[in-house]
């Protein structure tokens, strides 16, 4: 014979049981704020500063700054991040154009892969070499399709798009050029 089951459920309790449906309504409406950024504690601990160490260290280690100790040890044994990133600042350091052009060649030389930092690529725009501006720009066309351009654009890179549209011997250069600075003043 079969048990006789009873319309509301709950057992012993006589407490209605809730169904999945039910379960997983009520399951984001547990708190009182509605998101993270409007609970008081959540902005206390953002302002906290052991919150805002942590915050530039996680900031250092995917934008390229310096990496603490701890951490470079662990991701840059060999300080391979370190040399590139004094690379850089010895071409951000040239004191003359031509020391600048010199400087970019054996930066590419030795480091063939270009970083992700749009203010480097903009200042390779500059390059009289036009196979570099041709590196340049694609990495900041890959860097825009990716959605990384959105955040941090240098104010000289329309204007220096705008130069190798206009300057270029490559008619596929310009026309990429002029399809990126479209593409960012949109």
């Amino acid at each position: 014979m079969a048990k006789d089951k009873d319309d509301n459920g709950g057992g012993f309790s006589g407490k209605r049981n809730k169904s999945w449906r039910e379960i997983d309504a009520g399951r984001g409406k547990g708190s009182k704020y509605a998101s993270r950024q409007d609970d008081p504690a959540q902005q206390k601990l953002e302002r906290s500063a052991s919150y805002q160490k942590y915050k530039a260290a996680a900031d250092a280690l995917f934008t390229g700054g310096e990496l603490p100790e701890g951490l470079a040890k662990t991701f840059d044994p060999e300080g391979k991040r370190k040399a590139q990133k004094a690379a850089m600042q010895k071409v951000a350091d040239s004191e003359s154009r031509a020391d600048w052009v010199k400087a970019v060649v054996d930066y590419l030389e030795k480091y063939p892969e270009l970083p992700e930092d749009a203010y480097f690529l903009d200042s390779l725009l500059d390059h009289p070499r036009e196979r570099i501006v041709d590196k340049a720009l694609a990495k900041l066309e890959l860097m825009s399709e990716e959605g990384k351009l959105k955040v941090k654009v240098p104010q000289s890179l329309d204007q220096r798009l705008k130069s190798v549209e206009l300057t270029s011997m490559d008619p596929d250069m310009q026309g990429r050029a002029k399809v990126l600075r479209e593409k960012l003043r949109a």
